[in-house]
């Protein structure tokens, strides 16, 4: 994909950004540190830190600390990819098709799990919590949320890869305009 320049290009980015009031230095410093803080916040929390609480906590601890960490790192992470967004608008010489797209795709992506995955997710895993504590656990209605938890914890982890897959994406287009 070429780049294009605002001028040139008629997406909603472009209209947007003609209202951004701020340098493209300013906003490219901007963009760096959120793109930094956010695809290391996902790498982190992704292959280092939750596998590392799945492998050495208790189940529910592990559970309850996630109920209360994911929360908290989606709202990073849609921040983060937001302010991206918004500066991506300022630098006319990274604005592409490729960094709106991959950009766009990881936003929906994190938002989906800050508003819909996650907080099903976790509900369904304290609803099974409850079910155990009650000594369900071999009745029908534990098993069909042990299956409704595998369901949305896998499409939650599966969209947090596309989110970062999108951010791969847009480090190397950023990279390329860095080396050109």
């Amino acid at each position: 994909t070429t780049s294009k320049s605002p001028a040139a290009t008629t997406n909603a980015l472009t209209k947007l950004g003609k209202h951004l009031v701020i340098s493209s230095k300013a906003a490219a410093a901007i963009h760096m540190l959120s793109f930094g803080t956010w695809f290391g916040t996902v790498f982190y929390t992704t292959f280092v830190a939750g596998i590392t609480m799945f492998k050495n906590l208790p189940r529910r601890t592990f559970g309850s600390l996630q109920s209360k960490l994911f929360p908290l790192y989606f709202k990073l992470c849609t921040g983060m990819i937001a302010l991206q967004i918004l500066t991506l608008t300022a630098m006319p010489d990274v604005l592409s098709k490729t960094s709106e797209v991959s950009l766009l795709v990881a936003f929906f992506a994190t938002l989906l799990n800050l508003l819909y995955l996650e907080p099903t997710s976790t509900q369904v895993m304290f609803d099974r919590y409850k079910l155990e504590d009650d000594g369900k656990r071999d009745s029908d209605e534990y098993k069909s949320l042990a299956k409704s938890f595998g369901k949305f914890h896998g499409i939650s982890s599966l969209t947090n890869l596309i989110a970062f897959c999108g951010g791969i994406v847009h480090a190397v287009r950023l990279a390329s305009k860095l080396a050109a």
